[in-house]
């Protein structure tokens, strides 16, 4: 399995996709269902894709794209980082 511990988050899918660059690790939406897909870059080592996904997983965890109000991408990384501090 690629995650090991994706099994706790059953609502989540995971899928390896090759964004043809390495400049993005990882992409998370929730879906209509109120499930999530979270989108792997191929083209990263096994490692980046796990520490990528446990990124995306914070953002399921603090319900960062069900309360997105507007908000940008970079909007709300900064806040999720600020959190982490």
């Amino acid at each position: 399995m690629l995650i090991e511990d994706h099994d706790e988050d059953p609502d989540v899918y995971i899928y390896l996709v090759d964004f043809e660059t390495t400049g993005v690790s990882e992409m998370v939406r929730m879906n209509d269902d109120g499930s999530y897909t979270v989108l792997l870059n191929s083209r990263m080592s096994r490692e980046k894709n796990r520490e990528s996904y446990l990124h995306a997983k914070k953002h399921i965890h603090n319900h960062d794209l069900d309360t997105r109000d507007g908000k940008s991408v970079q909007e709300i990384e900064q806040r999720t980082h600020t959190k982490e501090a």
